[in-house]
Parts: structure tokens; C-alpha cells; sequence
């Protein structure tokens, strides 16, 4: 039995053994897939969000590699990320508070039930969470109310759309603090090279610095996806703190080196996102 995907020309299958849970919320389908090689699966409208496997590459590298850069980060707005991994990994960060926004209660609790760790993310004292729309919250948050922001979405389709928007990234600009700075998912410059210029123009007429960066997840279509950082004060590569990057604890993927690997180009991309990237 096999998981299939499809994303731009590229369809994966994922060996299964069987489906151990399904459910249609207000807002998506929501399913649950079980598999030897990966452990359980979470699948949304036909999308792997995250396998047991891998999930802690994709969760460590949007968490971290923001936070590593930002000088004195002490809140966090993560918008989705309801299966509680973005959250798990910035409360790694002791002196944190995190707000996250979920549109969906069911993918919460399909989280805790099916992902072992989720619950204790959500017992946390440093987290608040909010059940609604991130569009609605970070237009009615106020100004310079945040040190970074991380959107943990699904595609740009349907309730998610917005997330994408001009609109969405005017007013991440308008609530984070001068020296502020968001990551958002980039999809990937491999399988969807339009929508990933898309967004950086998008986030480059707001930022002075719009970089993507890297990670490969064996769960996604293609394996090589993107994250998108913009940044109104701090590089990256340049300004990445080492002393905090390399003392977390309990990191399987992410450290400093790969902090500044994961902004390497390759050449034909460099060709692609020119004028468009800002570094």
C-alpha cells in the first residue's frame, strides 16, 4: 500500500501500511497514514505535513535558523504549526514566549493523539494559544509587538491563501520590531520555481534582506524544499549567533554550519532569483 503526492511534474509515493485515522474538519482533510520506514504520517488534503521520520528537519530549520540570526529574540509569533513541532523547537530557547495561531482545533488534537511529545508542547507555560485565523490575529496584533515571526502553512490554496498575500506580509512588516525578522514556507525553487519567485518579490518590497534557504525532507515531493527568511536588520550568514546556534540541546539536524550551508545558491538559481533575492 502506497501514499501518493503530486506537486508540479514531480509525483511520490510513500510505502504505507495502513490508514489509522480519517476526518474531514471545517476546514481540510485530515488524515493519518502509518508506516514502517517513517513512522506515522500526517497528511492534509492529500499533502504530507510530516512523517515521525523526518519532521524534526523541516521544525529545526524553520524555528532556528531565525532565531539563531535574530540578536535578543524573546517572542515569537508561529501562525499554523498546529502538529506542535515549530513550537517545540522555539521553546527549546529558554528566555521565549511563543504565540501560535491555529485556524484548525482538529489537527491539534489529531497531533497529540498520533505524534508522541505534542502534548507536552501545548503544557507549556510559554505558549498561548489561539484558536483562529492568522490573517485576523496579525492584522489586529499590535504594532512592533514581535521579535519573529514564523508562518508553518500548508500550500497556497484554499483557507491558506492569504497567508501569501501582499497584504499579510504589510502587516508582518507592521508588527515586528525594527530589527525583526519572519520565515515563511518558500516551497521550492526544484518543483515550483514561479511561486518561489513569487513570494520573494512579494516579501522584497517590504525587507531589505529576503533569502531562501534549504532543507530536504525525504516525506515532500522532490526531497529539496525551501524556506523564505526577510529581514529588516540581521544577515543571516553574516550575524548568526554561535553562541546560541550550537548550545541547544536535543537537535538531531540543525547547527551552525548548516545555518550557513543551507543559504549556499546553486548556480542556476543564483540565475533565477536574480534582482529578486535580497542578500
Amino acid at each position: 500500500m502506497y501514499f501518493e503526492e503530486e506537486q508540479g511534474f514531480i509525483k511520490q509515493s510513500l510505502k504505507v501500511e495502513e490508514k489509522i485515522f480519517e476526518t474531514k474538519s471545517k476546514y481540510q482533510k485530515i488524515e493519518v497514514y502509518k508506516s514502517t520506514d517513517l513512522g506515522n504520517i500526517l497528511v492534509l488534503d492529500g499533502n504530507a505535513m510530516m512523517s515521525q521520520k523526518d519532521e524534526f528537519i523541516y521544525h529545526e530549520m524553520l524555528a532556528h535558523v531565525p532565531i539563531c540570526t535574530h540578536r535578543e529574540p524573546s517572542k515569537v509569533l508561529i501562525i499554523g504549526g498546529g502538529d506542535g513541532g515549530t513550537a517545540r523547537e522555539v521553546l527549546r530557547h529558554s528566555d521565549i514566549s511563543v504565540d501560535l495561531v491555529e485556524i484548525d482545533q482538529e489537527v491539534i488534537d489529531v497531533s497529540k493523539k498520533y505524534f508522541l511529545g505534542i502534548d507536552e508542547v501545548y503544557k507549556n507555560p510559554r505558549l498561548n494559544l489561539t484558536i483562529g485565523d492568522g490573517v485576523d490575529f496579525i492584522a489586529n496584533a499590535e504594532d512592533k509587538s514581535y521579535d519573529i515571526i514564523l508562518v508553518d502553512s500548508t500550500d497556497a490554496k484554499d483557507y491558506a491563501q492569504g497567508l501569501f498575500s501582499p497584504a499579510f506580509y504589510a502587516q508582518a512588516n507592521r508588527v515586528l520590531k525594527d530589527d525583526g525578522l519572519i520565515a515563511v514556507q518558500g516551497s521550492s525553487w526544484f518543483v515550483e520555481m514561479d511561486e518561489h519567485k513569487e513570494i520573494l518579490k512579494k516579501m522584497g518590497s517590504l525587507f531589505g534582506i529576503v533569502m531562501p534557504y534549504r532543507y530536504e525532507m525525504i516525506s515532500y515531493p522532490g526531497v529539496n524544499w525551501n524556506f523564505i527568511l526577510a529581514s529588516k536588520k540581521y544577515h543571516p550568514t553574516a550575524d548568526i549567533i554561535l553562541q546560541r546556534a550550537d548550545l541547544i540541546e536535543g537537535l538531531k539536524y540543525y547547527n551552525s554550519d548548516i545555518q550557513r550551508a543551507s543559504f549556499a545558491v546553486p548556480t542556476y538559481v543564483k540565475k533565477e532569483l536574480l534582482g529578486i533575492a535580497k542578500n
